[in-house]
């Protein structure tokens, strides 16, 4: 069932005339919210503020008894104007910044657009899947959170390797004091990045995430390190200049070894190394 405010319900009940506009909030992995309006004009309910941004399009939602994973397709026709973090749309877009993030549609209503809005609806929730762009246009697959459900019952498995999600909350290591801040240095490529990192393999499976220049904010996986360099595991899209400054993180490859050596984090390992081989019987 659908809620909303009494004064809403009210007003949908009675009125003859009723003005609606649909709203679209976007929150970034990073906690970033995006509010854009259908409108062409600001709208301002429950202390958010949605602003005009891009033309939407999307399917149409529907709603089912029971529990199933709802699909949305939506479109973001933009331009230059629409900008995320700085960045024109399009740019962020091609650089991942969209994904993973969530989307909230509501519908507001009001009796007349120079009056407050009286309530909202809640229409979908969901989130980001998969992100496609062209020269004008983001589109966007948006499944609902359902799909958080088909989750594998339980848990863990028997496998060698360990089953935490390395600086997650069961694994337990603080991300931030395995970190390093370096800068770009001149022979970098799009996948090979030249810096004055020393020793090797110990960011080998990590995180690089840019903190300047055109790439701030790109994230990208480190293949392998060796001294003096970080092979990302895909190119970047845009070169960085020398002086770009990053941030590496440490990696794991989930074994034993790994986490005693490197991490000294034995105590939250959760893998099975001594686990017999299967075998097939004869």
């Amino acid at each position: 069932m659908k809620t909303t405010t009494t004064q809403c319900a009210t007003l949908l009940q009675t009125s003859r005339a009723v003005h609606m506009v649909e709203l679209l909030t976007l929150t970034l992995i990073d906690g970033t919210a995006l509010r854009w309006s259908g409108a062409d004009a600001t709208v301002s309910y429950a202390g958010n503020t949605w602003y005009p941004g891009p033309i939407i399009e999307r399917d149409q939602i529907s709603s089912k008894i029971g529990i199933n994973v709802a699909s949305l397709d939506l479109k973001l026709h933009v331009n230059d104007a629409v900008t995320v973090l700085g960045l024109p749309l399009l740019q962020a877009a091609r650089r991942g910044v969209l994904d993973g993030a969530s989307l909230l549609i509501q519908k507001a209503f009001t009796d007349s657009p120079a009056n407050p809005m009286a309530g909202t609806v809640h229409l979908f929730e969901g989130r980001v899947a998969d992100v496609e762009i062209n020269s004008t246009t983001v589109r966007m697959e948006v499944k609902s959170f359902t799909e958080l459900l088909d989750t594998q019952v339980p848990l863990d498995v028997y496998q060698a390797s360990c089953l935490n999600t390395l600086y997650g909350p069961i694994c337990g290591l603080n991300k931030a004091s395995h970190a390093l801040n370096l800068s770009v240095a001149a022979g970098t490529t799009l996948q090979r990045i030249v810096c004055s990192v020393t020793g090797s393999g110990t960011y080998d499976l990590g995180e690089l995430v840019f903190t300047s220049g055109v790439n701030s904010g790109v994230r990208r996986a480190v293949k392998s390190h060796i001294a003096g360099q970080l092979l990302l595991s895909f190119p970047l899209t845009e070169a960085p200049s020398v002086g770009d400054t990053f941030t590496v993180y440490k990696g794991c490859d989930k074994t034993l070894s790994t986490c005693r050596n490197k991490f000294s984090n034995v105590v939250h390992f959760r893998g099975y190394p001594f686990v017999p081989a299967p075998e097939t019987a004869v």
